[in-house]
């Protein structure tokens, strides 16, 4: 296990272990962690320096401050490959993603403890991100549901839109749908 915390995030090394430390608490692999690729046998490893480098930056400017504020937690999602977000969406091997979890440049983050909304309404206050989404967050169904889907670009793609967003179920019609700000969502 190399400490690789201090190696700028524009040089961080293609052939970096899993194990290798990526920031003062988190390790490569859970940049690619996925319980679904685990169970369905599917290869989630970055496929580009690019995207590898992207989650890395991704990791000490969004994951690495959440941390330091809120204590332990284990992202739910950061890297997915195409592989992994056909399976996640059920789509056909013909189909590309234009997620950026598919680019390293997104997280999800739920933290036992901590209210979803409380934690989407801290990193609004305090993190720069591209996107911050409060998806399926009803706290009928406990203060913990849903999670804060979080994307950062890091410099030199496009820049940071600041965009605040919540993924919650429309009342009239019973699906889900993408609105302006932190919401909660409405019970089925």
């Amino acid at each position: 296990m190399a400490d690789l915390t201090n190696v700028d995030w524009k040089e961080f090394p293609k052939d970096a272990a899993p194990l290798d430390k990526v920031s003062k608490n988190f390790k490569l692999y859970e940049l690619t962690k996925s319980e679904v690729a685990a169970r369905r046998d599917i290869d989630n490893s970055f496929r580009t320096v690019q995207q590898l480098r992207a989650a890395v930056y991704l990791c000490r400017h969004v994951l690495q401050p959440v941390r330091d504020k809120f204590g332990k937690f284990s992202p739910n999602s950061v890297y997915r490959s195409q592989a992994l977000e056909r399976a996640l969406k059920g789509k056909p091997a013909s189909w590309t993603s234009t997620s950026q979890h598919t680019m390293g440049q997104a997280c999800d983050i739920e933290i036992p403890g901590i209210t979803t909304m409380g934690l989407a309404e801290w990193i609004q206050k305090n993190l720069e991100f591209d996107q911050l989404i409060l998806e399926c967050y009803n706290p009928e169904l406990g203060s913990n549901s849903g999670w804060a889907h979080v994307s950062l670009r890091p410099p030199g793609a496009a820049n940071n839109r600041g965009r605040v967003l919540s993924y919650i179920r429309d009342p009239a019609e019973g699906k889900f749908v993408y609105v302006d700000g932190l919401r909660e969502s409405a019970v089925a």
